[in-house]
């Protein structure tokens, strides 16, 4: 398959579909939302959503309200994540933080509606039966609250500054990031009507993937890469996958995590192709 085209024309889609539904308005709430909503990035959650929809036989337009709110959520994590009381963040993007562009106060309101917008959103849903979609917004709802990305990122900031086990990071990592692109997986796979089998494979995809991502990312920024932005970890004194086992050992477990998503996949024929690509595409970029 053409990855780069396929990974262009699935960005596209949540792109058009994001813009559509947050259009253009005078209230600042609404243009701050757009301003970041709407400012790039790799949008790797809806397509991860998109493509393990696509796997289970479930058509692209049925799985897209889902893989559009997970993007949503993601984008208020980094708007609360870049706050002062966070990691005090100038630059996400390329671009002025949230809070540097509309103050701090409307940006921890940008963040509240669109984690809000999002539930909303999958609830809406059409051409979804009440039993996948109320499924696929508890999956979500785990994914994002306590026990997955806010959990995460609690332990996140308890580990500022302090000597970090390599099991803490994983355990930072697996919840802070891991549970929302574990949590895209299994969304796309529920909204299809995945068999428990299938299920079962690809939750464990997303669980390698979610830790190679982070693992990628955490490369990156230690090695100054181009998709580093803001403040590094080393800076914010973050606990990292390089800082405890070194860049060199640090490449070594995202190739082993992503080899593990690899074989989750077998048996799943030429329909996961896609997912065998973002696999490929995310420890690429750290390599």
């Amino acid at each position: 398959m053409d990855f780069e085209r396929y990974l262009a024309a699935r960005a596209r889609l949540v792109e058009r579909a994001l813009a559509a539904r947050f259009p253009p308005a005078r209230a600042r709430l609404r243009q701050a939302m757009r301003y970041s909503l709407l400012a790039g990035g790799k949008r790797i959650r809806p397509i991860l959503a998109l493509a393990a929809g696509e796997a289970c036989g479930a058509p692209a337009r049925r799985v897209l309200p889902f893989a559009c709110a997970l993007e949503m959520i993601h984008t208020y994590s980094l708007v609360h994540d870049d706050l002062p009381a966070m990691d005090d963040d100038d630059l996400r993007r390329g671009k002025p933080t949230s809070h540097k562009v509309w103050g701090e106060g409307l940006a921890i309101l940008v963040g509240d509606a669109l984690l809000t917008e999002a539930f909303r959103l999958m609830a809406g849903a059409r051409g979804v039966t009440p039993a996948r979609a109320l499924g696929a917004l508890a999956e979500v709802a785990a994914a994002a609250g306590e026990a997955g990305m806010v959990g995460g990122q609690a332990l996140d900031l308890a580990a500022e500054g302090r000597r970090a086990s390599l099991r803490r990071v994983q355990d930072i990592h697996r919840r802070k990031t891991g549970a929302l692109l574990r949590s895209a997986v299994r969304v796309g796979a529920l909204v299809a009507g995945a068999d428990t089998p299938t299920l079962r494979r690809l939750t464990a995809y997303g669980e390698h993937l979610g830790l190679a991502f982070q693992i990628a990312d955490d490369i990156l920024d230690a090695a100054g890469g181009p998709e580093a932005d803001g403040r590094t970890d080393r800076e914010l004194g973050k606990a990292t996958y390089p800082g405890v086992l070194g860049l060199a050992g640090a490449r070594t477990a995202a190739v082993r995590e992503r080899d593990a998503s690899l074989a989750a996949l077998r048996g799943l024929g030429r329909a996961a192709e896609p997912l065998r690509a973002l696999a490929a595409y995310v420890v690429a970029r750290a390599s």
